[in-house]
């Protein structure tokens, strides 16, 4: 299924602390969910992809320049095409194949070069909701697309990236896109030195289980041990980018996974 997600701040309030949402949802708008997003997010995207299609079905038009994936880093050897997925290394965790790739961005270039903003935002392939994002496929030895990874990219600019964890919002509502259940969500721990972001702290870890695919999705929102400089003092200009925001979201088909390190039994029903 392909459009646009609906936005989070129409999650349904008896299920959530509507004092805490609320801000959340200003932040959301802020990020960029306005009409030019419509054409971007109605072009193929990785979630439109039937797990257990063999990865010659994918839409090589839009999906360009496969690599091998570093799981949510930069990618590393270049392969020829999406079928010599076999030359990556397979994932301990996974057991499968990971295939970085990056969306067609032809028309963004073309609005760059013609410095037109508006184009600019409607054409940015590779961002989602104004959030720069890395992509990858796993696949299995059978050559079939068995999952796939959306993560934030902690490369983007501070000011942008300080708002990555709200994709994991947009992501929760996302229901019809992803095929997903109901979500169960644990509030991790503050770690020893972790401290907040003015004021806000998020490490949440989510779970969805369904008959065919489990959903993993994570959130953080802080600062690591010694980036905090009220605690560590420094320069402004080199302490400014010292920040964990970010969404990870990772979907499997279950039975492609059942077993591997990264899903043991217990994480199924």
């Amino acid at each position: 299924m392909q459009g646009e997600p609906r936005s989070p701040c129409t999650f349904r309030f008896g299920h959530c602390d509507v004092t805490r949402l609320l801000p959340v949802c200003v932040a959301i708008f802020a990020l960029g969910l306005h009409s030019s997003d419509t054409f971007a997010q109605s072009r193929p995207r990785i979630w439109d992809i039937v797990l257990g299609s063999p990865i010659g079905e994918l839409p090589l038009e839009e999906f360009v320049d496969p690599a091998c994936g570093t799981n949510g880093g930069p990618p590393s050897l270049p392969l020829e095409g999406f079928e010599d997925f076999a030359r990556c290394p397979i994932e301990q965790a996974t057991e499968l194949h990971e295939i970085w790739f990056i969306y067609d961005d032809e028309r963004e270039y073309i609005a760059r070069a013609e410095r037109d903003e508006t184009l600019i935002g409607r054409y940015s392939a590779n961002a989602f909701y104004q959030q720069p994002i890395i992509t990858s496929l796993l696949v299995d030895g059978s050559g079939l697309v068995q999952g796939y990874r959306v993560i934030t990219d902690p490369r983007a600019p501070a000011e942008v990236r300080v708002d990555a964890y709200l994709l994991s919002i947009v992501f929760k509502g996302m229901r019809s896109m992803l095929r997903h259940s109901s979500w169960v969500c644990t509030k991790l721990p503050r770690g020893e030195r972790e401290r907040p972001i003015e004021n806000l702290f998020i490490k949440e870890s989510c779970k969805s289980v369904s008959d065919e695919r489990l959903l993993k999705l994570e959130s953080r929102h802080m600062h690591k041990p010694g980036q905090d400089i009220r605690v560590n003092p420094r320069l402004l200009s080199v302490a400014e980018g010292d920040f964990e925001s970010s969404t990870r979201l990772e979907v499997y088909n279950i039975d492609a996974v059942r077993g591997a390190p990264c899903c043991p039994a217990s994480a199924f029903p």
